[in-house]
């Protein structure tokens, strides 16, 4: 039996403010009516003025942790500050950030959002990264509203990688989020819905992909699913991830259920009858010490027999 530790950690790299000067000449009547109406060309995305040193402790903290496997959501504008500690280490390819001077490069404009997805995975350098893709959400809601997913490109990457010689697959999630209040955005429905449909979308690519294949790897499903237990809906749609991950023959999903809390923060394992190796996860908790986010690093041990 093979034991490895993982970490799903919504790293929160959005950065701390983007100055609207930095746009191509072309946009500069936008700027001007922006600075009429608020004043400035400044628009604050994360009020923390000491981010990018933030996101360098947490990649000494990460490092220090001695972990196998880390799937990160939100790795935008502050890449190099995280990895630059994770010496060991192999990486996913970065999706980039949100940068206003290249703005034709990072962004796709039919529609217009920007082209990061935020999602990575860093492995110790003894496990070998065979595989890597990257897949939209067909279904997202809210531009300007509702947690503003369509503004970027969220989704999932889909790796294989080979751990002392089993190659497993792992898919690193960042579902639909929404700013549910009852005073003042009572009505998440559409949020909801985008869920659940980005769980189907998920367990599609799992079954024409991998199980239709004859590729039964065991699995891993990690990240931020922006559903919360306290949310009834949101327990349906994790039931309903659940479900589905159950629903062939052969193929057994299970969610690790940490000890200590409850987030939005998931991970589920899914084994297969017919495959040689097994996935158990055990030792699931939420690390509450830990505050360069506004997430918590959720951290398992992952055994294969």
């Amino acid at each position: 039996m093979n034991e490895y530790k993982i970490i799903t950690y919504n790293i929160d790299g959005l950065p701390d403010k983007l100055d609207l000067n930095t746009l191509p000449w072309i946009f500069k009547p936008i700027v001007w009516i922006y600075k009429k109406i608020k004043g400035t060309t400044i628009v604050t995305i994360n009020d923390n003025p000491n981010k990018a040193n933030d996101m360098k402790l947490l990649g000494d903290w990460l490092r220090m942790q001695n972990v196998d496997i880390i799937a990160v959501q939100e790795d935008f504008n502050y890449h190099d500050e995280v990895v630059n500690s994770l010496q060991g280490y192999v990486f996913g390819k970065h999706g980039g950030g949100f940068d206003l001077s290249n703005i034709f490069s990072s962004m796709t404009f039919f529609p217009p959002r920007f082209k990061a997805d935020g999602i990575n995975l860093f492995a110790k350098d003894n496990i070998k990264i065979n595989k890597e893709n990257i897949v939209y959400w067909d279904t997202s809601y809210g531009y300007l509203s509702h947690a503003n997913d369509k503004l970027t490109h969220k989704g999932f990457r889909f790796y294989e990688v080979n751990m002392d010689e089993i190659d497993v697959d792992i898919y690193v999630i960042h579902m639909d989020a929404d700013f549910y209040h009852p005073e003042n955005c009572p009505d998440v429905s559409k949020d909801v819905a985008a869920r659940k449909s980005q769980i189907t979308q998920l367990f599609n690519y799992i079954f024409h992909e991998r199980y239709d294949k004859g590729i039964k790897n065991p699995t891993i499903i990690l990240g931020d699913t922006n559903s919360y237990d306290k949310y009834e809906w949101d327990k349906e749609n994790i039931a309903y991830l659940i479900e589905t991950g159950n629903s062939l023959p052969d193929m057994h999903c299970k969610e690790a259920v940490p000890k200590n809390y409850s987030d939005c923060d998931r991970i589920f394992v899914i084994n297969y009858d017919s495959s040689p190796h097994q996935l158990t996860c055990t030792d699931c908790h939420f690390d509450k010490s830990v505050h360069f986010s506004d997430h918590r690093p959720l951290i398992a041990k992952i055994s294969i027999e």
